[in-house]
């Protein structure tokens, strides 16, 4: 397929997972791109259809096989303008979704079902994406406490 998007990296994945707690929570930001048409190996397998319509079969098939108690869906929007940012550089949609730890996004990423059923939809569906792991600042201790408070005192003045 020509123009793929990137591909998941398990190498990042793993050194992530190596330098987390095991139950620290992660968040995840996705950017996406959608395709005009979706694009697949072979063309005549598939009705044609909008990227973002094919991408919807990958939300579905997360939403089946992730426990809901596991995950949050944090915020899921249309991306309206870049304000800055590489030129001719686009998202269409952006999702953050937190997940109650990275183990519980590797179960997801490393499953069969994943990388037979699921995994192939992406590349169909999107021209372009980013996903990036962060982290909350912790709760614990003075400083981060005075951190948070001084956030919560900036969305609240406006």
């Amino acid at each position: 397929m020509l123009n793929t998007p990137p591909d998941l990296r398990l190498d990042a994945l793993l050194t992530a997972a190596a330098a987390l707690p095991a139950e620290q929570p992660v968040v995840m930001l996705n950017l996406l791109r959608y395709r005009d048409q979706a694009a697949y190996d072979d063309p005549t397998t598939q009705p044609p259809r909008t990227g973002q319509q094919v991408y919807q079969a990958y939300i579905d098939a997360f939403l089946q096989f992730n426990d809901p108690a596991e995950f949050t869906l944090v915020l899921q929007g249309s991306a309206q303008a870049q304000l800055a940012g590489l030129p001719g550089e686009q998202w269409d949609a952006v999702a953050v979704v937190e997940y109650r730890n990275l183990g519980v996004f590797r179960r997801w990423v490393e499953s069969d079902f994943y990388t037979s059923q699921v995994a192939p939809i992406r590349p169909a569906a999107l021209a372009d994406w980013r996903l990036l792991l962060l982290t909350r600042p912790s709760t614990q201790g003075a400083a981060d406490t005075g951190y948070l408070r001084g956030l919560m005192a900036q969305e609240t003045s406006y």
